[in-house]
């Protein structure tokens, strides 16, 4: 069976994937310099955020902002098993190297999700629908993620949907 793709995050059901795999160097909304891979200093040994209260005031209001589209939790949920870095921590690096390769999945999903809301007919409807199957599908496995044609296409192919769409219809959607 394909796992549906969720287009929220669910931090609850993630591991603070995202707290570890980009860097912040020098990028607005984020106090502390770390390198891509290296857990965020705020971060606990548990993987929860030492300073969730007071991101903003400390500095993290990037953190507030960030959405992963729900490419966490299902990095952690579906690829892993509900396994994760903190139980088994040689799981660390393929999992953030796997939610890397997850986010633009996720990111066309979302895409997917919010046109379907503005289509103006069915046969764009069934078009946006064959790119969130494929997506769906790309999103099952590892191996599937590395597809970085096939990603190209569903992002083509969106492209094409979105150029088709009432940008006022699309932003009410």
């Amino acid at each position: 069976m394909v796992a549906a793709l969720e287009t929220r995050s669910d931090c609850g059901r993630c591991a603070a994937l995202c707290c570890i795999a980009y860097p912040s160097d020098d990028m607005p909304g984020f106090a502390a310099r770390k390198a891509a891979g290296e857990p965020c200093p705020k971060l606990a040994s548990d993987g929860r955020c030492t300073i969730y209260e007071s991101r903003a005031e400390e500095g993290f209001a990037g953190c507030i902002r960030y959405e992963c589209f729900g490419a966490g939790q299902h990095v952690v949920q579906t690829l892993f098993e509900g396994r994760d870095w903190r139980g088994d921590p040689s799981l660390l690096r393929p999992m953030v190297e796997t939610f890397l390769a997850m986010r633009p999945v996720s990111d066309l999903a979302y895409l997917v999700e919010k046109a379907l809301g503005a289509a103006p007919n069915a046969d764009v409807v069934e078009d946006l629908l064959n790119v969130k199957g494929e997506l769906q599908h790309i999103a099952q496995s590892r191996q599937s993620l590395a597809d970085s044609a096939r990603i190209a296409r569903c992002e083509q192919a969106l492209r094409r949907i979105y150029a088709s769409l009432d940008p006022a219809t699309l932003g009410r959607a």
